[in-house]
């Protein structure tokens, strides 16, 4: 189960979330906008952590890695030699 919750509620009520986080996942917004997403740990799991943190920053900086690509497509092949 899903559930938006502000980040008063947060403050208020850690204690009672951290029970239900099992069952139930937060998004966690401020004045509006989702701000973080509260997800039950467990061993393991640290690698999809990451894998989630790595599209998170692509799509943070899509733009920019678009233009980064079509410079480095733009400027041809390299003379280099490995």
């Amino acid at each position: 189960m899903l559930k938006i919750i502000t980040t008063t509620q947060l403050q208020q009520k850690i204690g009672e979330l951290s029970r239900c986080i099992k069952k139930i996942t937060y998004i966690v917004t401020n004045r509006g906008i989702g701000k973080m997403v509260l997800l039950p740990y467990f061993d393991g799991c640290d690698e999809n952590i990451s894998n989630y943190m790595e599209d998170y920053e692509m799509i943070q900086n899509q733009a920019k890695l678009k233009k980064e690509f079509k410079k480095s497509l733009d400027s041809g092949k390299s003379s280099l030699v490995i």
